[in-house]
């Protein structure tokens, strides 16, 4: 089984006691130091463990029993829950997730999430959108066509791109997917990036430039058929070869069209 480690961009910033907490039991449960089933040490155990107060930790619990990874019953204890309870829209699971390494099973579940999400993103983005918007995704464009891009800065701009969709779309849940993309992109680029290739460089402008056209034109099944055509990129680049793989094309109906 082949194994990618990618970087994901993560903020520089102190951590406080209660994110000690979060980020040293988080990252434990992903990586299997807590078994699924098990449950965690008491509270004395892990104060001393970590260093801070009863109150830091029972934040740090509230949050991690928030993104799905314990749950804590009177007279039980902590039990430390599964993957399938896991938020995988979480940026901190993500990331430590990331962090352990990925399969290509899992980075074809990363593109199928895309494929599902990122054509009806594009597609409320070109009834929603505002000027404001498509100010954003112009500046966003113009920096994924800049010359001589690093993997990194190429990562980082064609992220920046993706999020101005989701932020176009009006949609909250859709705008949560922000993590996931930035995970996607993070894998694959590990593999190979279009900057590798100036044929590749080309056709990734060319295939994002069409959906700023279809969004600028408020056309949402030119923007979801462009965008779509984007994973499918990412797909063949990444050398994830599922047949199976779910494409979505987002019907005009289902916007009351």
């Amino acid at each position: 089984m082949v194994v990618f480690h990618p970087q994901l961009k993560t903020a520089s910033r102190s951590r406080s006691a209660h994110d000690l907490v979060t980020h040293g039991i988080g990252r434990a449960i992903i990586e299997g130091q807590f078994a699924v089933g098990s449950t965690l040490p008491g509270d004395m155990e892990l104060m001393e463990r970590f260093g801070v107060s009863r109150t830091a930790l029972r934040e740090a619990m509230k949050t991690l029993a928030a993104k799905g990874l314990i749950e804590s019953k009177t007279k039980v204890g902590t039990r430390v829950l599964g993957e399938k309870n896991w938020n995988m829209f979480d940026a901190d699971i993500l990331m430590w997730r990331l962090q352990l390494g990925v399969d290509r099973t899992f980075m074809e579940s990363l593109f199928e999430i895309r494929q599902a999400l990122e054509p009806l993103a594009a597609a409320s983005a070109a009834l929603y959108r505002t000027e404001a918007d498509i100010e954003r995704l112009r500046a966003a464009l113009m920096a994924m066509r800049l010359d001589h891009h690093t993997k990194d800065s190429f990562t980082q701009a064609d992220l920046a791109y993706h999020r101005a969709i989701l932020d176009a779309s009006a949609n909250p849940f859709l705008q949560s997917m922000g993590s996931v993309i930035e995970a996607a992109l993070a894998t694959s680029f590990t593999i190979t990036s279009p900057v590798d290739s100036p044929d590749r460089f080309e056709l990734s402008k060319r295939q994002h430039g069409a959906i700023f056209d279809a969004i600028v034109a408020r056309d949402p099944q030119g923007a979801s058929e462009a965008m779509t055509a984007v994973i499918l990129q990412g797909t063949k680049g990444a050398e994830i070869h599922r047949s199976d793989a779910p494409v979505v094309s987002i019907g005009i109906q289902l916007f009351g069209q």
